[in-house]
């Protein structure tokens, strides 16, 4: 693919435009105990929103990080808060589905956890005072064919009816309120929906378990775990460490640690871009009331103004490998000017990716396996749902495995695939399929343009 160079700013960088404000480190870093009550093997927001719950209840805790705290997907996300849209494959309850009374039952108890992730995200900022450019602004979800329009109302209703969400159905008319663009076929606006600075988040949370009294090990990998709960022996790249408890909580990294969690994931690459400052009055019409952008159809863009209101963070998936930095900048530079013509100028400063972890049925899971915790699989909704499990699984060890979440004890189901162990091999021929899918849909339904 020919790059063209006058997309990217001369201070442009293949990294997270996040670290400018807080780049992965050692901060509080120690060194690994040889025995702990409970270790956590993973320092992203399950893993120290866990660690947090725990040191605040006097338990003693180490949390142990393979790369600097922050390397992954924590501090490279687009940093948006859905606060209880998301329910999974198969509980939509849309137009034409049925579902049974326990389905329902399982559907709502499923939205008002999600929900709830948004409120405990919110406690945690504020009774940890993270200054992490918080802002509920709601979210904007737009239609990418007049079909996905039909189905809004009824979301819409389900949304308002089980979490109080203030959800509104506009339609192509109105949407320029919303967004200065026409690509959409109206939308549903999320009042209760947020936005954070996702690497600003995590170093928080970092800060607070350090001061609970958390053990941080940093640059530790872990390298087996044998033995039994009440009594693990942890071993790593810095030595072993006893320990009563284990969690797991590595999500879209992981690895040969855990191989039946990992052949029951799939890490799938999300890729940002970060444009440059844009004049002030083309920047305060882009989004006018500062939601996040969400779309949907099978291979869906996100995008927001970052904190400032300056520049545009746009994310998605444009490739299922890794092609490189440079490449996805201008496959996402496109998808953006796509939905805004009027930023075909604007120039790159950073592009960066970072893995998240899907399941098959597209639900989070908390639960245990061979006597691990484990809480992963947030399909794109890390920031509250990662966050909110990680404290959920917490609770069950303080409360002695006794725990009242509809995302505990599922099983995590396999991925169908043959002879898959965690290495997504189809992801290409997938997302190649997807993308035609959406294509067709757009092409014979009606487009819209600015």
């Amino acid at each position: 693919m020919k790059i063209d160079k006058a997309l990217f700013h001369p201070d442009y960088k293949p990294e997270p435009y996040w670290w400018e404000a807080a780049r992965p480190g050692a901060d509080h870093a120690s060194d690994l105990p040889a025995a702990t009550e409970i270790l956590i093997v993973g320092s992203g927001y399950a893993g120290l929103s866990a660690g947090l719950e725990l040191a605040r209840e006097g338990r003693t805790v180490t949390i142990v990080e393979s790369e600097a705290f922050g390397f992954g997907a924590s501090s490279r996300n687009g940093g948006g808060l859905s606060g209880g849209v998301n329910i999974g494959k198969g509980l939509s309850g849309g137009p034409g589905q049925k579902l049974s009374a326990e389905e329902r039952a399982l559907q709502e108890q499923l939205l008002r956890e999600s929900a709830a992730s948004l409120s405990l995200v919110e406690t945690l900022i504020e009774r940890e005072s993270i200054a992490c450019h918080y802002e509920r602004k709601g979210r904007y979800l737009g239609a990418f064919t007049p079909e996905h329009f039909k189905k809004f109302q009824a979301k819409s209703d389900l949304l308002n009816r089980v979490t109080d969400a203030e959800s509104t159905v506009i339609g192509p008319d109105e949407q320029r309120a919303e967004i200065a663009s026409d690509f959409y076929h109206g939308g549903m606006v999320i009042p209760k929906s947020g936005k954070l600075h996702p690497a600003l988040f995590h170093k928080g949370l970092l800060d607070a378990a350090h001061r609970a009294g958390a053990t941080l090990c940093a640059h530790t990998k872990v390298t087996a775990i044998a033995g039994q709960e009440g009594d693990f022996t942890v071993k790593t790249t810095r030595g072993d460490c006893r320990a009563e408890q284990v969690i797991v909580a590595t999500n879209g990294y992981t690895g040969d640690l855990t191989p039946g969690l990992r052949k029951r994931l799939i890490p799938v690459l999300s890729h940002i871009i970060m444009t440059e400052e844009l004049p002030e009055d083309l920047a305060a019409s882009l989004i006018p009331q500062g939601r996040t952008i969400s779309e949907t159809p099978r291979v869906l863009n996100y995008y927001r103004m970052a904190p400032g209101d300056r520049r545009v963070m746009f994310g998605g998936r444009p490739r299922f490998t890794d092609v490189g930095a440079d490449v996805t900048a201008a496959l996402l530079h496109r998808n953006m000017t796509d939905r805004f013509p009027q930023l075909k100028d604007a120039r790159i400063t950073h592009s960066w990716s970072g893995h998240v972890a899907f399941t098959y049925d597209f639900l989070p899971h908390l639960g245990r396996e061979a006597g691990l915790h484990y809480a992963m699989g947030c399909n794109g909704s890390g920031v509250g749902m990662l966050t909110y499990l990680g404290y959920q699984v917490a609770r069950r060890i303080v409360q002695g495995g006794a725990i009242d979440s509809a995302y505990a004890n599922r099983e995590l189901p396999r991925v169908p695939m043959p002879f898959y162990s965690g290495n997504p091999w189809f992801l290409p021929l997938v997302g190649g399929y997807y993308r035609l899918r959406d294509a067709l849909d757009r092409q014979f339904t009606g487009s819209r343009s600015c």
